[in-house]
């Protein structure tokens, strides 16, 4: 894929016009790269309330992607958000959309994606897969100590191999919340283990998940506040999977620096700064 350096400076100027003219809400500066031929690229990304609604955009090599999404609420009974998003240009085109939600016990999340090249050519940091993508979750809460989790998955990618997925998990709150379940992905078969619990009278929340079986994945987020306010906090996540595959993240303030492998390796830094909201 050829660079195109023009464009670079055309997409930068674009998400800076938007933040000068107060348009942006906020606005995060960006650099993504990976190994390859010629594959390195900046990204611009800006928010725009519209009363109801939440417009977003981003700039990237090769592609635009906007977004609109919005919220209904539903008292003390629950919340609804939805959203959609499309990406478009040299590299090919991109739909998404998604629905997630909470009423009473229940809460479910939906969402569903084509593209007709990978997704990570449209939306950096994505997966480098293309094609029809479906996933459901699910989660019913039992009682306050209880709860049932579901989620399916279906792809099709783009030369029309299909894969399923399926995943049952039962969590009891102790305290600590401990996760137990089976799962299926691709006809191999792994269990389910997870803890989500605060290591320290400072709230350091660390949440785990390991999936091991025909297929292996762990996954580990760290939270440390990082002022009495819990305004800021340090976020650390972690993902390692078999076959191999590797992610990074580190956040504090408004820096942020995913590191990833899958083939080769990826780097993407970004900075993100608000205006007219709190710090």
């Amino acid at each position: 894929m050829k660079s195109h350096p023009h464009l670079h400076i055309v997409l930068a100027f674009l998400g800076l016009q938007l933040a000068a003219l107060g348009f942006g809400q906020s606005l995060t500066f960006g650099l993504y790269g990976r190994l390859g031929p010629d594959y390195l690229t900046p990204t611009v990304e800006t928010t725009l309330p519209l009363g109801e609604w939440e417009l977003n955009a981003r700039f990237q090599r090769d592609a635009l992607g906007l977004g609109l999404g919005g919220a209904l609420e539903f008292s003390a009974l629950g919340r609804l958000r939805y959203g959609a998003r499309v990406s478009l240009g040299l590299a090919g085109w991109g739909l998404q959309a998604a629905a997630s939600g909470a009423l009473g016990p229940l809460a479910a999340n939906l969402e569903a994606t084509y593209s007709n090249t990978l997704r990570s050519n449209l939306w950096v940091g994505d997966e480098a897969e293309g094609g029809l993508k479906l996933g459901l979750w699910g989660r019913y809460r039992l009682d306050p100590r209880q709860t049932l989790g579901l989620q399916l998955g279906f792809k099709n990618d783009l030369v029309g191999i299909a894969r399923g997925a399926a995943e049952l998990s039962y969590a009891l709150r102790q305290g600590e919340t401990y996760t137990f379940g089976l799962g299926l992905d691709d006809s191999r078969w792994y269990a389910l283990l997870g803890w989500r619990g605060e290591l320290d009278e400072a709230g350091t929340l660390l949440e785990a998940t390991l999936r091991a079986g025909q297929l292996g994945r762990l996954e580990a987020a760290l939270t440390r506040p990082l002022d009495e306010e819990q305004i800021n906090n340090l976020k650390l996540r972690l993902t390692l999977s078999y076959p191999w595959a590797a992610t990074l993240g580190v956040e504090a303030y408004r820096l942020r620096a995913d590191l990833g492998y899958n083939g080769g390796f990826s780097l993407w830094l970004r900075y993100t700064h608000s205006f007219g909201g709190s710090e």
